[in-house]
């Protein structure tokens, strides 16, 4: 069947703290890239959640006094109120403790143990919780876990186990034949190497503790994470009504997964795990995957474990919803580390929003409410002729293009800087034009009413590019310049130069500028 929605996920997460900025980031970028894959007319389906079954979430929730499942209710509706203010527009909030992943997960569990590629044995080696992954000595530093610098619990206990060992040439063969699934690009060698260097059966399961789905096959076992966690995907795009129902069409319909989104430290069990178990179950794989880098603060990496976190509510409490995106998303490269600072904050909201983008809305209004107030009032429409704004023109006919090519890259960076690049354009415009001057030459009146309609013109294809980036106060630019809004599917390529008529309002600063403290 047909697919009919590009399906994109992030990873879920665990809820054994408050949510930081930097889950926020990938959340953001994977907002991003739906909302503009439904500007260039796609169909869409965006899935985020919690992964509720691990030792630390129950000591979490055992701390506190209370059960793991009134615990994990608290913390799914205060992540899910963080979403909702950042603008996260999902389509599922899943979480592993929901009963159709539970369905799915004893289904596929059972499945795999039945063609033997799941058995009985006993483990013996390190562990780290933080991880909640089994790690060989060759996998540490110096003895201690590469992510939480910390020395992993040693373990020796009965297990279940996935045979990983036996998709090892698979794996190989796959990555030969698809040197674009993992990006960005430099990080597909990592995983090569791993798989190269040998791969190793894992655990599946954790005997001793009742917080899991428990295997249908031998009950006093639960499911560990992975083999959980990242049958999330399956269950959100679908998979238990096909399941009872071989013949129902929704799960096709979005699946293999566009891309899932996720932090570079989970890309080895995405991208060896993950298809591996795919394989091992018969359903096809995903289309990429695409491991961003770590937000850090002051060079150090921003984690929950360490307690070296900003939260979004505390940057969304300073400067609001938009330019938190915006910051997020435009002032670092989604493939690399990042670094977040409020003095960086503070001067790109005043730069790019405040004055380039914020400031071109406001003078241009302005001016045409100063020299045509009349023709506003009755409508700002397209004069005839176009010989001193058709370079304006085929700029913005040639965006939506270069905004397909951001969004394909999954570079969100890119995207809002062709914004931008559009945004400085219109000011040169400005500049260039002086209609100020124009304003007193009355036998220039007609060129005056063409650059004006076309700042207000280039302005509203702007607006719409930005609405993937900030999806919330361009409504106050569609309102400002007089038009309805349409974020019907498809937006952004059905823009047409000179169709719309504009009744300016007077126009009012959609971004303040924030002031930078001595201390930051």
């Amino acid at each position: 069947m047909k697919q009919t929605h590009e399906y994109v996920t992030t990873a879920i997460v665990y809820p054994n703290a408050r949510i930081h900025v930097g889950w926020a980031w990938e959340c953001l970028g994977a907002d991003w890239l739906v909302r503009g894959l439904q500007a260039l007319g796609k169909s869409t389906l965006l899935v985020t959640g919690m992964d509720e079954h691990s030792v630390k979430v129950q000591r979490t929730a055992e701390s506190l006094g209370l059960a793991p499942e009134v615990y994990c209710d608290q913390m799914a509706s205060e992540i899910q109120k963080v979403l909702k203010r950042m603008g996260i527009a999902y389509d599922r909030f899943i979480r592993t403790s929901d009963e159709d992943h539970r369905f799915v997960v004893k289904t596929l569990v059972e499945r795999a143990f039945q063609s033997g590629d799941v058995y009985l044995s006993r483990y013996e080696g390190a562990y780290c919780e933080g991880c909640e992954a089994f790690y060989t000595e060759k996998d540490l530093v110096q003895g201690l876990c590469p992510s939480h610098q910390k020395a992993p619990a040693w373990i020796s206990e009965e297990n279940y186990f996935f045979r990983l060992s036996k998709y090892q040439e698979k794996l190989l063969q796959f990555f030969r034949e698809h040197s674009n699934f993992l990006e960005p690009d430099f990080r597909q060698s990592e995983i090569l190497h791993f798989i190269e260097s040998g791969l190793k059966d894992f655990s599946i399961s954790r005997s001793g503790t009742t917080w899991g789905i428990p295997l249908p096959f031998d009950p006093q076992h639960v499911i560990y994470v992975w083999f959980d966690a990242l049958i999330n995907y399956l269950t959100a795009a679908g998979l238990a009504l096909r399941l009872k129902d071989p013949a129902h069409p929704e799960f096709l319909s979005c699946w293999p997964v566009r891309v899932h989104i996720i932090g570079k430290d989970i890309a080895r069990f995405h991208c060896v795990y993950w298809l591996a178990m795919l394989m091992a179950l018969d359903l096809p794989l995903p289309k990429k995957v695409f491991a961003h880098g770590f937000l850090t603060i002051k060079g150090e990496r921003m984690s929950k474990s360490s307690g070296n976190v900003v939260s979004p509510d505390e940057v969304m409490d300073l400067v609001g919803v938009d330019p938190f995106r915006y910051y997020l998303l435009a002032e670092n490269s989604f493939a690399q580390d990042g670094n977040f600072s409020w003095k960086g904050l503070i001067l790109k909201n005043n730069a790019d929003l405040a004055h380039d983008w914020g400031n071109l809305v406001n003078r241009s209004l302005s001016m045409t409410l100063k020299y045509f107030e009349g023709s506003a009032q009755k409508g700002f429409q397209k004069p005839e002729g176009n010989a001193h704004s058709e370079s304006i023109q085929k700029a913005m006919e040639k965006l939506p293009q270069h905004l397909e090519e951001a969004l394909n890259a999954i570079d969100p960076q890119a995207y809002a800087t062709r914004c931008l690049e559009g945004t400085r354009l219109l000011n040169l415009y400005i500049d260039r034009t002086k209609p100020w001057a124009l304003a007193r030459d009355q036998a220039r009146r007609e060129q005056l009413h063409e650059v004006l309609f076309a700042l207000l013109e280039g302005i509203r294809w702007l607006a719409y590019a930005w609405i993937p980036l900030m999806p919330e106060s361009t409504s106050r630019v569609f309102d400002q310049l007089g038009i309805s809004e349409n974020r019907a599917s498809g937006f952004l390529v059905h823009l047409k130069w000179g169709t719309e008529v504009f009744y300016p309002q007077t126009p009012s600063p959609i971004y303040s500028r924030l002031q930078l403290q001595d201390s930051e």
